[in-house]
């Protein structure tokens, strides 16, 4: 039995959607309206347009941190450990238009000071981060900065998806083993030449 939905995840979710169709414009009448109570009932939950708008990133940021370690083995060799971080964030962008799109929209022009930003997103990029300290005293990735890489792989699954959304293609098994491989090798220390086939 599904659990009632609480009148602050209704305010989050219809801020969410109302910042998807109408941006930094959204007003707080209209989130009201959306999440079906009064104005004054939403006050009581969030006392400003800035409190509500960081409860819409810290809830974003939830729901990441939630998809991206659920069901993962910490004990799990690293390599695993990144296959199933890449698996575990395409499904998270795929699974959920609205959110993708908003995680795009709030990437791209953010609501908060990068510091707050950056704050709120810190357990995805720990995450991330320790599975690739680990490859990376394993020596299996390419040289560089690693916090690069885990911005890289991250960007390049949203951007990846938003266009393959936007040509109206439905996500294959295919497609997702094809973007998970792109961003594998994209990091690993000796990936395959180009025009080279594995055997």
């Amino acid at each position: 039995m599904n659990k009632p939905i609480s009148m602050r995840d209704r305010i989050l979710n219809a801020a969410a959607a109302i910042l998807v169709e109408y941006g930094t414009q959204a007003s707080m009448s209209k989130i009201a309206a959306r999440a079906g109570v009064s104005a004054g009932s939403l006050y009581n939950y969030f006392e400003s347009k800035d409190v509500l708008l960081r409860a819409v990133y810290e809830n974003l940021a939830e729901a990441m941190i939630h998809a991206l370690t659920a069901n993962a083995d910490p004990q799990a060799p690293a390599p695993q450990r990144l296959e199933h971080y890449i698996d575990s964030y395409i499904s998270f962008i795929w699974s959920d238009p609205n959110r993708a799109i908003l995680f795009e929209y709030l990437s791209n022009v953010p609501l908060l000071p990068p510091e707050d930003m950056i704050q709120a997103f810190s357990a995805s990029s720990e995450h991330i981060g320790n599975i690739l300290i680990d490859l990376d005293q394993q020596g299996w990735l390419m040289q560089g900065d690693l916090a690069l890489m885990g911005g890289y792989i991250g960007g390049a699954i949203r951007n990846t998806l938003k266009w393959h959304r936007a040509f109206g293609k439905p996500l294959t098994h295919a497609d997702h083993e094809q973007i998970k491989t792109m961003c594998i090798r994209s990091i690993q220390r000796q990936p395959l030449p180009l025009g080279s086939t594995e055997h």
